[in-house]
């Protein structure tokens, strides 16, 4: 039995574009609230004309039996004012916007939206892309944008306690920068003819360094896991990355060194292109985070 109730829980808050009747945020919505016990709250912040789409939504909570999913209005002049009326008296555990790819013209939650939200969130921020379906069998396999950084660090934590909770599997991604990967091999190449530099080898030495770490940090997660390493330009690898995983978290900022890639410069274009819901640690949202996870767990515990 669990040991606190929903109510006690910091909400899930999943924003709803009553001009489009876009729902990919609110199902996900859905499914992070089943996961971690925590209430849904759907926030309409559109600042026109609402028509028929939000009474539609009404009716398919109704029938659907999700009688205790609640929701509010944010009406002001912009999507992104609306949103943070909505973290400033929420409070959420958890923020669910649309992605601008492939966006209806008009849509609410386009290019700086998201972004703003992001930077400005006290709490997680997820980024679901049009079109999405939650998996038939449930989340299956969770990728972590890994970097030796605090952000890098944070993300695999969150990956782990997320499998935990769901049974599913981790895939750490490190995606190096490929200038330095590429002058990290051929220092290595050249090694062997023993006309490698000093700098050369420094960096190939740094390449294995931080692969042996990554490779150490996944043994320790407790769940089962894997390492993906690519060499390609930042947003690129993890885009393709997030083709094989069904839920992808990362930092919205990394202090990696220079040859592993900084997520702070990417995020928003992975969050654009990204094939799979995308999770966004902002800085200065560790209290929230830890929340969410220890509740997803408790609750899968509670579950058992």
């Amino acid at each position: 039995m669990e040991t606190q109730g929903p109510n006690t829980r910091a909400p899930v808050v999943a924003a709803f574009d009553a001009a489009t009747g876009v729902r990919e945020p609110v199902e996900f919505g859905i499914a992070a609230s089943d996961v971690t016990g925590a209430p849904l709250i759907i926030a309409v912040v559109h600042t026109g004309d609402k028509g028929s789409s939000l009474e539609q939504l009404r009716a398919d909570l109704q029938r659907r039996g999700l009688d205790e999913v609640e929701i509010r209005t944010f009406e002001d002049r912009t999507a992104a004012r609306g949103l943070a009326r909505a973290l400033d008296e929420v409070q959420p555990a958890l923020i669910v916007l649309g992605s601008s790819k492939r966006s209806k013209i008009g849509s609410v939650f386009v290019g700086t939206t998201a972004e703003r939200v992001i930077h400005s969130s006290s709490c997680p921020v997820a980024v679901v892309p049009k079109g999405y379906e939650r998996p038939e069998g449930g989340v299956k396999v969770i990728g972590a944008a890994y970097s030796p950084s605090d952000e890098g660090r944070e993300a695999l934590h969150a990956a782990a306690s997320l499998a935990r909770a769901g049974g599913a599997r981790v895939r750490a991604i490190m995606v190096l920068d490929p200038a330095h990967a590429g002058e990290q091999s051929s220092s290595m190449m050249a090694g062997q003819h023993h006309a490698t530099s000093s700098s050369e080898g420094d960096a190939a030495v740094d390449r294995l360094s931080d692969e042996a770490e990554l490779n150490e940090a996944v043994a320790k997660l407790g769940v089962e896991a894997e390492t993906d390493v690519l060499v390609a330009d930042a947003a690129d690898g993890l885009v393709a990355a997030s083709q094989n995983v069904d839920l992808l978290i990362m930092g919205s900022r990394g202090l990696g060194p220079k040859r592993a890639v900084l997520l702070g410069s990417v995020s928003r274009r992975v969050a654009e292109r990204s094939a799979c819901p995308v999770v966004i640690l902002p800085r200065g949202a560790t209290e929230k985070t830890e929340a969410l996870l220890a509740d997803a767990e408790a609750h899968a515990a509670g579950q058992s």
